[in-house]
């Protein structure tokens, strides 16, 4: 990002925090929640009606900025012990969770507007993930997410997270071009996709990790 980039980042950043953090504290003075006065105070700084947020570019920095300062600061709060604890309903209650309500949308969608097996999964595996960003504010200002509730329902977008980039490699095996035989098959992607996740965790594990400890 070039300096003109980041200044225009900072300058039409800097009112959409502060419209967010009043309307924040405004909607939680009246009982309404947090989430509610972020998209109050998203709708006046928008094109609608302030317009404080101009290029479409701009707007997709500020929102990843965002989202990846909440998983950083949910990262904090997450320790391997904790993680080991939660594995059940990491890999229990989110695999059914995913599994489930992927099949059943596909399923919806499949019958309901007569796509193809290929279309109905595409459409029915992502509409099954919620929003980690929207969901883990709510738990939060609700006091819930050290709950046993609030726990399972972390768990459970954990592994919608972590199912993420295996959900994108089964889409875009469904979605090739059957003319394109000139690529990879469908197979050999999805085993390439598996091995450079399993090799960012270990680079993690025993690399980053003791150059961190240096």
């Amino acid at each position: 990002m070039d300096h003109s980039a980041g200044h225009s980042l900072v300058a039409e950043g800097a009112p959409l925090l502060g419209f967010a953090l009043l309307f924040v504290l405004i909607f939680r003075r009246m009982g309404l929640g947090a989430t509610l006065g972020y998209l109050v105070a998203g709708a006046l700084v928008g094109p609608q009606i302030l317009n404080l947020v101009g290029e479409a570019q701009t707007k997709m920095a500020i929102a990843e900025f965002g989202i990846a300062l909440l998983l950083f600061l949910v990262g904090l709060e997450l320790s391997p012990s904790r993680l080991w604890r939660m594995k059940r309903d990491i890999f229990g209650f989110g695999l059914a969770q995913v599994v489930l309500c992927g099949i059943a949308l596909s399923l919806v969608i499949g019958y309901g507007a007569n796509f193809t097996w290929a279309a109905a999964l595409a459409l029915g595996l992502p509409l099954a993930l919620s929003s980690t960003a929207q969901v883990l504010p709510m738990l939060q200002t609700a006091g819930r997410l050290r709950t046993p509730f609030g726990e399972r329902a972390f768990a459970t977008l954990l592994f919608q997270d972590i199912s993420i980039v295996p959900l994108i490699t089964i889409i875009a095996v469904l979605s090739r071009n059957p003319a394109d035989a000139e690529g990879p098959p469908g197979w050999l992607l999805a085993i390439y996709t598996v091995a450079a996740i399993v090799g960012l965790v270990l680079a993690g594990r025993y690399v980053l990790r003791p150059l961190f400890r240096l």
